[in-house]
């Protein structure tokens, strides 16, 4: 089982493919490679891979919520305000649950293609902006951001009220379900950390002994009782670093992610989603037996699998796929998580297991939650 694989973020090895001109079974024998000698890293080190789970995945569960911090480095009178920040931070920290740990400053890529793009990075802040402290917005540049992928309510209260004393912290946005902000930061945030309970997951750089970095937040996490763990870049940035959900298709990312799966695959344009009558009729839409509740939550009908397989293929094709794995019997299985609206005007997440079939390129769902 692979929980994610990130090719988005970081690119070794399409940049390996594109160089060697590796073809899918080179690339899956990397791949598989690379993941191995992660295991065995984080098997030295008293970590176990499975443990580490709900910090690479969608959140699913209900009680926890995706969260950024916003902090307005312009009300911070010090040059190093990542630190000064972190100073704060971590102490609020719990001990007790697991979750990734993004970071960095809210950049401007948009400038070159987009005349207005500074009106529209405010917006899309402004738009899910939960605010603390006011904050006179001059330029994106000024916003330093934190994120968190799984924080429950009273982690997340704990961490605002220990941040409220100070003006720089200008508030929260919750990003568990897609707005612009989220789909921006998903582009510009970089991994901090896996805080696995009281254990702290951090890349090195690779040309680099691990006893030769001096990670300045290391110590503020050793010295709030945490424990750092460091791991080679090459294997945290593939296989540990969190891809935070976008609405923006990347297809190389998933391709390699299929690549991780499997030693054959072809191209996304070549996929066909494949749902059959009798599945559709006897357990998706069954609402005794199957997931019919699920799909009536949802605000389909049970004549309307051609729209949910229309859907379902596009968050296939505009997100990432994670839970790879091949079961006992030989079936190629993999996940992705589908955000929809329901019927009473929310937003829900829904599980979508799916099977593929390298030899035909058919994709079979095979259960939802």
């Amino acid at each position: 089982m692979i929980y994610t694989l990130n090719a988005r973020d970081f690119l070794l090895y399409p940049a390996m493919k594109s160089y060697f001109a590796l073809n899918a079974e080179d690339i899956y024998q990397a791949l598989q490679n690379g993941f191995e000698l992660l295991q065995r890293q984080l098997a030295a080190k008293g970590i176990s891979y499975d443990a580490l789970k709900g910090a690479l995945i969608p959140n699913q569960d209900k009680k926890k919520f995706e969260t950024c911090f916003v902090i307005d480095t312009m009300q911070m009178d010090v040059s190093d305000y990542g630190y000064a920040v972190f100073e704060k931070l971590i102490p609020l920290l719990d001990h007790n649950s697991t979750y990734s740990i993004l970071c960095g400053d809210y950049i401007d890529y948009l400038a070159p293609y987009c005349n207005d793009s500074q009106q529209l990075l405010h917006s899309a802040l402004n738009d899910v902006l939960i605010r603390c402290h006011p904050s006179d917005y001059g330029h994106s540049h000024q916003y330093y951001l934190i994120y968190c992928n799984r924080l429950t309510g009273n982690q997340r209260l704990k961490i605002v009220e220990g941040l409220y004393p100070h003006p720089w912290f200008t508030g929260f946005a919750d990003v568990t379900y897609n707005s612009q902000f989220k789909t921006y930061i998903s582009t510009i945030l970089s991994p901090l950390c896996i805080k696995n309970k009281t254990k702290i997951i951090m890349p090195y750089p690779s040309n680099c002994r691990e006893d030769e970095t001096l990670d300045p937040q290391q110590f503020l996490f050793v010295s709030n009782g945490f424990s750092v763990c460091s791991i080679n870049e090459d294997s945290y940035g593939a296989f540990l670093s969190y891809k935070i959900e976008s609405t923006v298709p990347d297809e190389q990312d998933v391709a390699f992610s299929f690549n991780a799966l499997l030693p054959k695959f072809d191209s996304l344009e070549k996929m066909n989603l494949n749902i059959t009558e009798e599945r559709w009729a006897q357990y998706l839409t069954n609402t005794e037996t199957g997931k019919g509740k699920i799909i009536e939550t949802l605000g389909y009908h049970a004549e309307e699998k051609a729209r949910f397989q229309k859907e379902v293929f596009k968050q296939i094709c505009a997100n990432y796929i994670y839970n790879l794995n091949q079961n006992s019997h030989g079936a190629w299985l993999f996940d992705v998580c589908v955000e929809l609206p329901t019927k009473n005007g929310h937003r829900r997440k829904t599980m979508v297991a799916l099977k593929y079939a390298p030899d035909t390129g058919t994709v079979d769902v095979v259960t939802i939650t």
